[in-house]
């Protein structure tokens, strides 16, 4: 095959992203890059704008990171340099001769506004797959994630009404909790420009409930070979700080060492300074669904399918 990307998983963030591409990358046919996340085509997302918090926990510098000879698997990282990605591409190909596809799994394609069009350009017959998750579910779970990381430390009511006051909230400066949920208004651009032989909805509950049904969709997608997956580990699993303070002080050490560590500790110092997420709060649902109503109703509009389950 050419040396270009092919299949892109746009999204969404906290919809079991991480779970598919693994799952994805097991198939013989697919080639998985260095970087999950490489973030090529969100032209509108810029690394020179995050804030200071986000960027001690990305810890992305590109001219380091493709300096080396042997790329360092990482999860998220945002490449502008055309040169640098084509190196991802190639590098996942000699990683695996065979395949016929090089899968890029990047979650800010959904929510960029530039995203679409770049990435037509750079391959009008890509194959790509959206993985959304009921919005309600997401915010908190997103919320969890921020709790976890020690980037954000008020209530989760505090956190989602904060957002809304914001016209529109920003990549990397903001946590986006509720945008990211904006499927109908984010998948929109999507639909202009790639047709439903080129565009497959998926569900995170369905990923959940039968993964190998999933599977099999995005086979006959790809127009490749059946095969069954080891089911990946559950990815990002929902929890938060037992010490809220130790743990923000912690993740200000740890931050630009964390790819260097070995994953046996890092469990270990989650084990013993994390706990299991605590249940959405039935006022905060209440809010989150009520926010979510038009913009359900809106994607239902939009792709002819029955969201019923998440009103």
């Amino acid at each position: 095959m050419s040396g270009v990307a092919n299949v892109f998983l746009i999204g969404a963030a906290k919809a079991g992203t991480t779970a598919l591409s693994e799952m994805l990358g097991q198939h013989p046919n697919i080639a998985t890059m260095a970087i999950k996340e490489p973030g090529h085509f969100c032209t509108d997302i810029d690394p020179a704008n995050f804030s200071a918090q986000y960027n001690r926990l990305l810890q992305w510098d590109e001219s380091s990171y493709f300096s080396k000879q042997q790329l360092q698997d990482r999860h998220i990282g945002f490449v502008q340099q055309r040169g640098n990605y084509h190196r991802l591409v190639s590098e996942a190909l000699k990683a695996k001769p065979q395949a016929t596809q090089v899968l890029d799994a990047s979650t800010a394609y959904l929510y960029s506004e530039t995203a679409a069009k770049e990435l037509a350009h750079y391959n009008s017959k890509a194959k790509v797959i959206v993985l959304l998750r009921d919005p309600v579910d997401r915010a908190f779970s997103h919320f969890t994630m921020a709790l976890k990381y020690g980037m954000e430390q008020a209530s989760a009511m505090e956190a989602f009404e904060r957002e809304a006051a914001l016209e529109r909230a920003q990549w990397g400066r903001d946590e986006c909790y509720l945008e990211l949920g904006k499927y109908a208004k984010q998948l929109a651009p999507w639909m202009d420009r790639f047709s439903s032989k080129h565009l497959l909805i998926l569900f995170h509950d369905d990923l959940k409930k039968t993964p190998q049904k999933v599977m099999q969709r995005i086979t006959e997608f790809l127009d490749l070979p059946t095969f069954a997956p080891s089911e990946a580990k559950a990815a990002n699993v929902g929890s938060v700080p037992k010490y809220p303070k130790v743990n923000a002080m912690g993740m200000r050490v740890l931050a630009p060492i964390r790819e260097k560590l070995p994953k046996e500790l890092v469990a270990g110092l989650k084990k013993v300074l994390q706990q299991k997420a605590p249940d959405l709060d039935p006022e905060v649902e209440h809010w989150l669904k009520k926010y979510y109503s038009a913009h359900t109703d809106q994607l239902e509009s939009l792709t002819n399918l029955n969201l019923t389950h998440w009103k």
